[in-house]
């Protein structure tokens, strides 16, 4: 009875002395993946820039790049219509629209208010939807196919 109650201390004592031993490697960082790197300065910078500008994103599958253009234009935009009562929503989606269209090539659609409803479809990479104080902007791009006659 002694001799099995020594040989499972024994074994306990060198179960033990592993798990300490594996411990010191993940501690050591000589085990298991790396940890996951903090998100890109871009993201960081897109997230800064929306808080200072006062943007709200909704939804994006676009470069970060394009959002901040679109964030910045959109800003500047409601910023020299300060002396106007109340922004005008048609103006604002087409001077987006135009934009958008000079800089990244045609088929650009924005669409601004306060409360609409929508389900698009989009190119890969070319939407976003975003709201600044009360107004809602979605702005999309789709595909041109020439027609063939």
């Amino acid at each position: 009875m002694e001799k099995a109650k020594a040989e499972e201390a024994r074994r306990s004592r060198r179960g033990a002395g592993r798990r300490a031993e594996k411990q010191k490697e993940v501690v050591m960082g000589r085990a298991g993946p790396r940890p996951m790197l903090p998100p890109m300065v871009k993201e960081v910078n897109l997230a800064a820039i929306a808080v200072d500008l006062n943007v709200r994103l909704r939804s994006a599958d676009m470069p970060a790049v394009m959002q901040e253009r679109a964030f910045r234009c959109t800003k500047a935009l409601l910023d020299s219509n300060r002396e106007e009562k109340k922004p005008n929503p048609t103006h604002l989606a087409m001077a987006l629209k135009k934009e958008f269209d000079v800089l990244y090539g045609p088929a650009w659609h924005c669409i601004v208010g306060k409360s609409f409803g929508s389900f698009v479809t989009h190119s890969s990479g070319g939407f976003v939807y975003y709201s600044v104080e009360k107004l809602s902007f979605l702005l999309f791009k789709t595909q041109v196919r020439t027609i063939k006659k």
